[in-house]
């Protein structure tokens, strides 16, 4: 996949498929690695049964950006940013990870931010352990560790920052 031929477009709940973003948050968590997440752990993160009424309610109150194929215009990622312009989350399908794309995701996210939040010093992100290093090479620095239960599991992953004075 090269990334010149990914194009990124807001997200318009009226004109896009929720589903299609629910489908690479599914595969992308699926994808990790056992040693990273247990089964047992990517199942309770993201459940075989997802709500797409909720996530498309939660994706209309929020800024989303999608990758696409420009071919055959498939949904290869996607980024949000919560109300106080932090990332929300952040999922490339398996098959295009490592090709720029959620880099792409993460610089047009970044202009919003910039526009929108003037104000703001500091970009977030509760980094999962798969997309730590990731984080890492943007130039997050890590600042505490959390635990969170969905289902009766515990997750993990990491609160980061980056600094954008």
């Amino acid at each position: 996949m090269n990334p010149n031929a990914v194009v990124i477009e807001t997200f318009d709940a009226k004109g896009m498929n929720v589903r299609e973003l629910i489908n690479v948050f599914h595969r992308s968590v699926h994808a990790i690695p056992n040693a990273i997440y247990s089964s047992e752990q990517k199942l309770a993160w993201a459940p075989d049964c997802l709500d797409a009424s909720g996530w498309k309610t939660r994706l209309e109150a929020h800024p989303v950006w999608v990758a696409r194929d420009e071919k055959n215009k498939e949904c290869l990622g996607f980024i949000e940013l919560d109300s106080e312009g932090d990332i929300e989350c952040l999922y490339v399908c398996p098959r295009a990870q490592r090709q720029g794309i959620a880099k792409n995701l993460i610089v047009t996210a970044f202009e919003y931010l910039i526009q929108q939040y003037s104000d703001k010093r500091q970009w977030q992100v509760q980094a999962s352990d798969a997309a730590y290093e990731f984080f890492i090479k943007l130039g997050f620095l890590p600042t505490q560790r959390n635990q969170i239960e969905r289902f009766g599991v515990l997750l993990e992953n990491t609160s980061m920052t980056k600094s954008i004075i």
